[in-house]
């Protein structure tokens, strides 16, 4: 039960059920997404011969992006108590980089469909390359949207440090965020599928153990008596 009176053990459920969520919501996105391309007129054709795919792909993940902001702020309170520097920088550059993938998420997932729809063109295609060519664009979006690998590689080594979770969780963790964060330049469609995979393994299995642990231990985040430390990170 979620028993929205108690506000502990209700923040508990929702961040367990987020962390869990947040990468099945990417996982299902990175499947439904049509090809990927490096050549924008070769993109804006792929996108015009699957708009379903390329509209549900970007809702998908635009719905992960909403229900990964709790996910965040559970992964942050974990380490609310030990090692809480990498908590509050992890937390910060995850959050600035979700806020930045939505806004790619807009352009790619909207404007780009929209953008198809009107039909292929040296124009449309001209205005597609202005995304990815102009500073404005490209750094506030482009750039910073690789925060949120960050702050999840930083978050993992806090959690770990922390011997909040297993290690293999927050290896999982970050090695899938950082995977994300290099398919999308290196347009591939496998590294995205593999990234969403693993975020969902480790991220996934850190929510089911917020969901099933006691209110207690959400409240001051013990460490694992079963921790077992990576090889060379003792």
């Amino acid at each position: 039960m979620l028993r929205f009176s108690d506000p502990h053990h209700f923040r508990k459920v929702v961040a367990g059920f987020c962390m869990v969520a947040a990468p099945l919501l990417l996982l299902v996105g990175m499947v439904v997404h049509p090809d990927r391309k490096t050549d924008e007129a070769a993109q804006l054709a792929v996108v015009a011969g699957n708009l379903d795919a390329w509209f549900a792909s970007h809702m998908f993940v635009l719905a992960a992006l909403v229900v990964a902001v709790p996910a965040v702020l559970g992964l942050m309170h974990m380490l609310r108590e030990r090692e809480v520097a990498l908590g509050h920088m992890g937390g910060g550059l995850a959050m600035l980089g979700l806020m930045a993938l939505t806004a790619l998420v807009a352009i790619d997932g909207l404007v780009v469909w929209q953008m198809a729809i009107a039909g292929e063109s040296p124009v449309m295609t001209a205005l597609y390359q202005s995304f990815t060519d102009t500073a404005g664009i490209f750094i506030p979006v482009f750039v910073l949207s690789l925060a949120f690998a960050m702050g999840m590689v930083v978050l993992a080594m806090g959690l770990y440090r922390a011997r909040a979770v297993q290690s293999w969780m927050a290896a999982f963790a970050a090695f899938g965020a950082v995977c994300l964060a290099i398919a999308g330049p290196a347009a591939s469609d496998v590294l995205a599928v593999v990234g969403g995979a693993f975020l969902f393994v480790g991220l996934g299995s850190i929510g089911r153990m917020v969901a099933a642990e006691s209110d207690e231990d959400w409240m001051h985040t013990p460490e694992r008596g079963d921790f077992r430390a990576l090889p060379g990170l003792r």
